[in-house]
């Protein structure tokens, strides 16, 4: 799954949009480097989204197969 579609479905960002504009604005990290939208994400991986003055870390346990309520 793409990264700014799962932090759309985990409801991280409002909309898609919004949240592929975030991960291309280099707020969005995987390993300590920045990523672009189509990067993928699997079960294990630790997403880090820089917010107004602080940093939020989320390490992925599953891949939902719709946006999340």
């Amino acid at each position: 799954m793409r990264v700014d579609k799962f932090l759309w479905c985990v409801r991280l960002f409002k909309t898609r949009s919004l949240s592929g504009e975030q991960v291309r604005s280099n707020r969005v990290f995987m390993e300590e480097s920045a990523v672009k939208p189509s990067r993928t994400v699997k079960q294990g991986d630790v997403v880090t989204i820089k917010r107004h003055g602080f940093d939020q870390v989320f390490e992925i346990l599953a891949l939902p197969k719709s946006r999340l309520s």
